[in-house]
């Protein structure tokens, strides 16, 4: 075993990174957010019309098992990093871990025809923790991968920031043809109302994207032949001051969360209809696509925390002209949104960029990369701050006086709405930025960082 594994990176290393990678890898982004963007929007109304279980019991499993799904990602990674194998760390992982998540998807969107509401319970319990388990079996050594495929930090950045936008892809094709397919497979034998037929087909069509990954992608940075154990798990996490100042920075971006879990209401209350949602979706969508055009180019000027804090100001100035306009022109809402989408993006980027910036210095700091672990860290810490975010979203309705028995908010709701939509991408990212200028991980210490592991790298 031991053999294979290093002839398989001896064997990577003197191939050069191919567009056809670039393909794979970007399919597999794609595959993984329409098969995370499917169960997220339609298993709950599934559940509910389908399977007849109460809204409450639904959204009481599904609580209680994302906690069990978040601390899954550190296990994850641990495995991970403890991983030798003739096809990689990462790789057996990516198939076999995929295929489980797709397998569970598919079983999801099943209604077994149960008549018991004990027996649906435990079944839907049951498969949604092994849906997450699924999902982070796939999604860590996925991000993983980012920074084992090629060692040149340009290709990474603009590797991370064509997948960001590849991932938006799967959730565009989600949100354009899940309603449109519903509603073509409703009438079909057995399709669970259309729901089981779309959950099956982006099932089948995920499990291809992965298969396809697999088959076309190397990983290129060997981890170090000595296995990580739980001390020196917790050692790497200690000494990382960038991945500490990720973590820090990731709370101080709560606000994000909140954006997008207060969409809808905006949509509902300030635009006038939930069908607006997707005027205002799709073209936030559009600003994702932007980010790979000009992230890497900027980067190249620019290091990250600075274009950090310059995209938090840019956010705020956005946020600002939005609120002295206002939102009765839904030609400049479309215009606004694509600008607002496309600052979220940049922010989701650039933190995923200083991610794969830790994975280097933890290598320069102990000869161990853990890449499992960084990522596992940085799943568990989107995890913990989107349910804190349900929270704060919660609070701030409160505050604003929302009244949820009311067709019609008061206008100092509605303006406290349009006031967090339109500043809270822009406070977050300014907030955002904060720890990660503090951080000394940059500029000439970077680079000289980057230099020392090439000439290890290359002895």
């Amino acid at each position: 075993m031991a053999n294979g594994f290093e002839q398989y990176y001896e064997n990577a290393a003197k191939t050069p990174f191919k567009r056809r990678e670039l393909t794979g890898y970007l399919f597999g982004g794609i595959g993984d957010s329409a098969l995370s963007g499917v169960v997220n929007t339609f298993f709950m109304v599934f559940a509910t019309a389908v399977m007849n279980i109460s809204p409450i019991t639904i959204g009481t499993i599904l609580l209680v098992t994302k906690f069990i799904d978040a601390f899954c990602d550190p296990v994850v990674g641990f495995l991970i990093d403890n991983t030798r194998t003739k096809y990689g760390k990462l790789r057996p992982y990516i198939l076999f871990g995929g295929l489980f998540w797709a397998a569970m998807t598919f079983l999801l969107f099943f209604n077994p025809g149960f008549t018991s509401e004990a027996l649906k319970i435990a079944y839907v319990a049951t498969v949604y923790t092994l849906w997450g388990i699924g999902f982070s079996l796939f999604d860590v050594p996925y991000w993983s991968m980012s920074a084992s495929i090629t060692t040149d930090a340009q290709k990474r950045n603009s590797l991370v920031s064509m997948t960001k936008s590849a991932t938006t892809l799967g959730s565009i094709l989600v949100s354009l043809l899940g309603g449109v397919l519903v509603t073509y497979f409703a009438s079909l034998p057995n399709s669970g109302q259309g729901y089981s037929y779309l959950g099956w087909m982006f099932s089948a069509m995920a499990a291809v994207s992965f298969i396809i990954l697999f088959c076309g992608v190397k990983e290129r940075v060997k981890p170090s032949a000595t296995k990580t154990s739980f001390k020196s798990m917790l050692n790497l996490l200690r000494m990382n001051k960038p991945l500490q100042s990720y973590m820090i920075s990731q709370v101080f971006q709560v606000l994000t969360m909140v954006i997008t879990m207060i969409t809808s209401y905006y949509a509902i209350y300030n635009l006038g209809s939930i069908a607006l949602l997707s005027f205002i979706m799709i073209p936030t969508m559009i600003g994702f696509l932007l980010t790979p055009v000009v992230v890497p180019r900027l980067l190249k000027r620019i290091e990250t925390p600075q274009l950090f804090l310059f995209n938090g100001m840019a956010a705020l100035l956005v946020g600002a002209v939005y609120f002295v306009v206002g939102y009765d022109h839904l030609t400049f809402v479309f215009i606004i949104s694509v600008l607002s989408g496309f600052c979220m993006s940049v922010s989701m980027t650039l933190s995923t960029i200083y991610v794969v910036d830790s994975i280097d210095y933890a290598e320069w700091k102990t000869g161990h990369r853990a890449e499992g672990i960084m990522f596992a860290v940085q799943s568990l810490t989107a995890k913990i701050m989107s349910a804190f975010g349900s929270f704060i979203c919660g609070l701030l309705l409160t505050v604003i006086g929302f009244n949820n028995a009311a067709g019609v908010q008061s206008s100092s709701t509605l303006q406290g709405l349009f006031f967090i939509y339109a500043f809270g991408v822009g406070i977050s990212s300014i907030l955002g930025a904060i720890p990660l200028l503090i951080c000394k991980y940059k500029g000439r210490e970077r680079q000289r960082v980057l230099s020392e592991l090439a000439e290890r790298r290359a002895s």
